[in-house]
């Protein structure tokens, strides 16, 4: 009887200790396991913050270059008033933003550039975004157009006034169809073929295996934008001065209703001369009739904000004598579809006539830069793309900025 007290009473006591054995596993257990959720919970929590601090310094960066293209549109650009913004609340969460912007000029040469410095806080965390903006112009390629571009056989297409950093020469399309680009036999490009994004060179340009094309064939990263044309308002408030007809001088900004030449002038001439820096404004077309000219004096300079279509007819020219493509420059509306050189001849200027279809005959050496909907070089002839066009300031018309670099 007592052996078996006993042996009930060494059960129990076993019993109890191995209890208490699994209890303070299970605490062992249990502690090990909140330890590692808190640890868990606080990587997850500075993860969090961290990546805050991220998103708040990109929108740092993205605000910043909002502001600086938006002034650039609105023509308020002052480069001793650069925008800054210190401890912006980002939306929908506790993080802030501060940026600075200062203005710098390459050692090597005298471009100015801009960098944005961005800064994310969250909690006690912090990111720091650098980046260096360039200005651009809307005459980065020698040729840029929405849809098709057709080189008919002997055409080339040059550079000149490069400097020695500067990039390749570059025709584009946003296009991605099937023969969008049209190079035929005996067309020489010094430069590289862009195309639509995610487009096939081999599908859109079509018989480039009979073009010299010393450059790259490639499809753009993002869509090359055309934006429209505004015309300043002190030339929309001006009263019209009607339609010019025949033979004059024009030595100051003005508004016309249009421009038409054609067999006004019994001896078969008129010319229009710009004597001066001048700005017009034509609500309609420009058309130049047979031995007509619209001739830019020298030291002088003409920009046209088109509405209409323009019409260069055979033996008609616009004569920029200052023999720089900088001092005329053509401005299409959203309502000018046409520009149609049917002369031969050479024209100095940069055509920017995003919703045109753009038309050259017979032979036109052209020494500029043309942006439009379509081109056509029906002819085989020359066009020199001015490289020089691509360094622009703060006051030409479609300029906006880019991120060059960037580093966090």
């Amino acid at each position: 009887m007592n052996r078996k007290n006993k042996l009930q009473s060494r059960s129990g006591g076993f019993a109890l200790a191995a209890m208490l054995c699994v209890v303070v596993i299970l605490c062992i257990v249990g502690i090990g396991v909140l330890s590692i959720g808190m640890h868990r919970r606080g990587l997850a929590v500075r993860t969090s913050s961290e990546i805050s601090a991220r998103c708040a310094a990109d929108s740092g960066l993205t605000h910043a270059l909002y502001v600086m293209n938006k002034m650039l549109d609105a023509k308020t650009w002052n480069d001793s008033s650069l925008p800054y913004i210190t401890d912006e609340p980002l939306l929908n969460c506790d993080s802030t933003f501060s940026y600075t912007v200062t203005k710098i000029t390459a050692a090597d040469s005298n471009d100015d550039y801009y960098t944005i410095e961005s800064i994310g806080k969250s909690g006690r965390f912090r990111k720091e975004v650098n980046s260096i903006l360039e200005m651009k112009g809307i005459f980065e390629y020698a040729i840029f157009v929405q849809d098709n571009i057709t080189l008919k056989n002997g055409t080339s297409i040059t550079a000149y006034n490069m400097d020695a950093d500067d990039p390749p020469l570059q025709i584009g399309t946003n296009s991605t169809e099937a023969s969008a680009i049209t190079a035929k036999i005996g067309v020489t490009i010094d430069g590289d073929i862009v195309i639509g994004v995610g487009g096939d060179t081999d599908m859109v340009i079509d018989n480039k295996a009979e073009a010299a094309v010393t450059g790259e064939c490639y499809p753009s990263l993002i869509k090359n934008e055309t934006p429209a044309v505004t015309v300043p308002q002190y030339l929309l408030d001006m009263a019209s001065s009607g339609t010019i007809t025949e033979s004059t001088t024009i030595s100051s900004s003005a508004k016309y209703d249009s421009i038409n030449l054609l067999g006004t002038d019994p001896n078969g001439i008129n010319i229009i001369k710009i004597d001066g820096d001048v700005e017009i404004y034509v609500v309609g077309d420009i058309i130049l009739g047979n031995g007509d000219e619209l001739q830019i004096l020298p030291s002088s300079s003409l920009t046209i904000f088109l509405g209409g279509n323009l019409t260069i007819d055979n033996g008609a020219a616009i004569n920029n004598l200052t023999m720089n493509p900088k001092d005329l420059k053509i401005y299409g509306l959203d309502t000018c579809t046409c520009v149609d050189f049917k002369n031969s001849g050479t024209f100095y200027g940069a055509v920017y006539t995003p919703e045109a279809d753009i038309q050259l005959h017979n032979g036109v050496e052209v020494y500029g830069a043309m942006v439009g909907k379509s081109f056509i070089q029906a002819v085989d002839a020359n066009f020199h793309y001015d490289m020089s066009l691509r360094e622009v300031d703060s006051s030409e018309i479609g300029v906006h900025l880019v991120i060059k670099w960037w580093n966090e």
